[in-house]
C-alpha cells in the first residue's frame, strides 16, 4: 500500500500505538482525542451508540456480540456510501470554493522511500460458508474466499451523524498486528469520531466469512478531523482480537510504503458502490499511479486510482 509523504508520520505513530496501547473496557470508553508530539495525528477511543449499548444490555452480552447483532446483512447492505457523509460533502464544497481543482506543479517526496513488508496469516483459517450461487460480476477479480489478498481487504461499517455508512479498508502489517488502514473520513468527520466501527474482511454480498471485527481506537490526522482537508484524509483503526488472535495474525496484512514517486504500477482493491458496481463484491483495478492534482479534492502529491463511493480507502 503506497501512501502520500504528507501523512507518512501517521504510519510510525500508529505502528507504535498498536503495540503499546492497552484496550480500555468498552463500558469505560470515552472519546478523548489527543495528538502526537508533532501534532499531526489525533485519536479517540472507539464508541458505540446508545442503540448498541442497549442491545448489549438487553442481550446480557458484550459489545462485540451486540455489534455483530447490529450489523446484520440487511443493515450492511443498506449502509450509505461515504459520499453521502455530511463531513465529506462539506469538505468537497470547501475544496471547490478554495480552488483546489486548479492544476499546479507537483512536488516530490520529502524523504527516502521506505517500506514495511506485508505478512501472511500465522494460523490456518477456514472461512465460514457463503452462498456459492452468487456470482461476482464481470469486472470483479473473482478471488476465492480466503485468498491472501481478498482476506486482507474488507468493508468498513460505522455510524456517524446518526447514520450508517460504509467504506473499504485493509489490514496492514504493524508491530501490534492490530491495524486496519482506511481513509480519515471513514473514521471521523466534523470534529467527532465514528461509532459502531467494525471491519468485515473478505466481505461477500452481506456475508462475513471471517467474522466481524471491532475497533477499540481510531486514528486520523488533525488536518482531516478538525479542518476537513482532503489532503490529510487518511487514518487507521486498532482492532480488538478475536478467536484468540490479533487480526493480522489471523488474516495476514498488507505492507506499507511511503515517499515513493508518482508512476508506480499497482493493483488496487476495494468495494466501490457507484454504478456499475454495487459494493457487494471485491473489485480490482491496476495501472500506474498518477498526479491527481486536477481533481477538486486532491493535491499534487496525491496518487490514487479508485474514485468511487465506498471504495475509500482501498489498498494498492
Amino acid at each position: 500500500m503506497n501512501i502520500n509523504h504528507r501523512v507518512a508520520t501517521i504510519v510510525v505513530t500508529i505502528t507504535t500505538a498498536a503495540a503499546t496501547i492497552v484496550a480500555a473496557p468498552w463500558a469505560n470508553a470515552t472519546t478523548t482525542a489527543g495528538t502526537s508530539k508533532n501534532g499531526t495525528v489525533v485519536s479517540g477511543d472507539a464508541q458505540v451508540t446508545a442503540e448498541v449499548a442497549a442491545l448489549a444490555k438487553s442481550r446480557g452480552a458484550g459489545v462485540q456480540d451486540a455489534l455483530e447483532a447490529y450489523w446484520t446483512p440487511e443493515r450492511m447492505k443498506a449502509a450509505q456510501p461515504d459520499t453521502q457523509m455530511p463531513a465529506v460533502k462539506a469538505a468537497a464544497a470547501k475544496a471547490a470554493d478554495q480552488g483546489q481543482g486548479q492544476t499546479v506543479t507537483a512536488t516530490g517526496p520529502q524523504g527516502a522511500p521506505e517500506r514495511i513488508a506485508g505478512t501472511g496469516s500465522t494460523v490456518a483459517v477456514t472461512p465460514s460458508k457463503i452462498d456459492q450461487n452468487v456470482a461476482p460480476q464481470s469486472y470483479y477479480p473473482d478471488l476465492p474466499v480466503g485468498h491472501p489478498t481478498a482476506r486482507t481487504v474488507g468493508k468498513v461499517f460505522f455510524t456517524l451523524s446518526g447514520l450508517d455508512f460504509v467504506c473499504s479498508g485493509s489490514t496492514v502489517n504493524t508491530e501490534g498486528r492490530a491495524t486496519v488502514w482506511t481513509a480519515g473520513h471513514c473514521l471521523s468527520g466534523n470534529g467527532e469520531f465514528a461509532s459502531n466501527w467494525c471491519f468485515v474482511p473478505n466481505y461477500v454480498n452481506g456475508e462475513a466469512p471471517f467474522g466481524i471485527w471491532c475497533a477499540y481506537q481510531l486514528w486520523t490526522t488533525v488536518g482531516w478531523l478538525y479542518f476537513g482537508d482532503f489532503r490529510y484524509d487518511v487514518g487507521a483503526a486498532l482492532m480488538f482480537g478475536q478467536f484468540g488472535y490479533c487480526i493480522v495474525d489471523f488474516l495476514g496484512g498488507q505492507g506499507i510504503a511511503w515517499n515513493f514517486p508518482i508512476g508506480q504500477y499497482v493493483f488496487a482493491f476495494g468495494y466501490p458502490q457507484a454504478p456499475p458496481f454495487d459494493g457487494q463484491f471485491l473489485v480490482a483495478e491496476q495501472g500506474w499511479t498518477y498526479d491527481g492534482a486536477f481533481f477538486y479534492f486532491s493535491t499534487p502529491e496525491t496518487i490514487f486510482m479508485f474514485n468511487e463511493p465506498a471504495s475509500s480507502c482501498c489498498g494498492w
